[in-house]
């Protein structure tokens, strides 16, 4: 009788002490009886009363504690396989998400694909996640041509899952959509002036639907917007957990927000546009290379025009700040307008 050999069993002492404790995935199935079965082997072979030889015991001991990782997970909900999250429902419905990156943000994690982008955010969250829903779910448009122009930018969501230990909100996206955080990673921390100067007038452009809905984000950064290089636009798809009506209390913010918020918002703690269009000032500075602009100028980073609207303190109305922009900033850095191409696409990022 030919007895078959499970995979995980012929692991070296070496492979098997390289497995990170946190990612048991690369060890254990995806389901939780089988999990225990490959355990049962493992024990079987790794523990010190079977196999008296020196290591074993810090192998045997390795391999329980990633087993309870395991169990861990599964209990969660979330089991991540490379390129694909399994997601189990409280419901016990089981969904499949195919990403080709996977980020962590400060409620959670991200991951990336060509078509969606999905949000698992920790259910001690859970106020901000249902605040991001409530607001998505309102966000409005005056007329259906505005709704065509707009809507592309803002998160339409897929769904919506519930685990044991999270929330997870999936959204759409395009595949020319690119995480500016990745892009800016890919360029090694500083893009060309040209393209950083696009990318404010999409953002600005956006700046300018929250303050008409009468929103502020609060969260308007690098790992929150998207960029679609082919069309020069951009897509604000995270962050939502943190926005709040213009003049109602904020219930939270980022770190980073917290740093580049007027000081006269902060003491309110309400909120209000000019924290967007300064987060807005910051990402370009950063895009740029230096978020505090102190060596902007001194590395020409940036036309001085430029230069001197990021480190302008922003007005109290989007539309006058993307009017600037546009009709005094652009020329006076740029001269008349042209299309700057950006060969840029996920397949260079992932």
């Amino acid at each position: 009788m030919e007895v078959a050999m499970n995979p995980v069993t012929v692991l070296s002492a070496e492979a098997l002490l390289g497995i990170p404790l946190a990612e048991p995935e690369r060890l254990f199935s995806g389901d939780a009886q089988q999990a225990k079965q490959e355990f049962r082997a493992l024990a079987a072979i790794w523990h010190p009363d079977r196999r008296p030889a020196a290591g074993t015991p810090q192998v045997f001991q390795h391999l329980s504690r990633l087993y309870d990782t395991a169990v861990r997970k599964l209990r969660g909900g979330l089991w991540n396989l490379p390129g694909r999250l399994m997601v189990r429902a409280t419901d016990g419905a089981t969904y499949h998400i195919h990403y080709r990156k996977a980020r962590e943000f400060e409620l959670g994690q991200m991951f990336l694909g060509d078509r969606i982008v999905a949000y698992v955010v920790d259910k001690a969250y859970s106020d901000l996640f249902q605040n991001a829903l409530e607001v998505i779910n309102h966000l409005p448009c005056a007329n259906p041509q505005m709704a065509a122009e707009i809507q592309p930018a803002l998160p339409d969501i897929v769904r919506q899952i519930e685990t044991e230990d999270s929330r997870v909100l999936v959204v759409r996206k395009t595949p020319d959509l690119l995480l500016l955080r990745d892009v800016l990673d890919h360029f090694s921390g500083r893009l060309d002036a040209r393209h950083v100067a696009w990318m404010i007038s999409s953002l600005l452009h956006l700046a300018c639907y929250l303050d008409y809905a009468r929103l502020a984000h609060n969260a308007l950064g690098a790992d929150a917007a998207l960029i679609s290089p082919p069309q020069h636009r951009s897509a604000l798809l995270g962050g939502w957990w943190y926005a709040v009506r213009q003049g109602q209390p904020m219930r939270a913010a980022p770190a980073a927000t917290l740093q580049y918020t007027p000081c006269e918002v902060i003491a309110r703690r309400c909120g209000d546009i000019r924290t967007d269009l300064e987060l807005i000032r910051a990402l370009g500075r950063e895009l740029l290379g230096d978020v505090t602009g102190a060596r902007l100028a001194r590395e020409k980073a940036a036309p001085p025009p430029m230069l001197d609207w990021l480190r302008f303190p922003a007005p109290r109305s989007a539309l006058d700040d993307y009017h600037t922009w546009q009709r005094r900033v652009l020329t006076a850095s740029f001269g008349e307008r042209r299309f700057v191409k950006l060969d840029l696409s996920a397949d260079d990022l992932y």
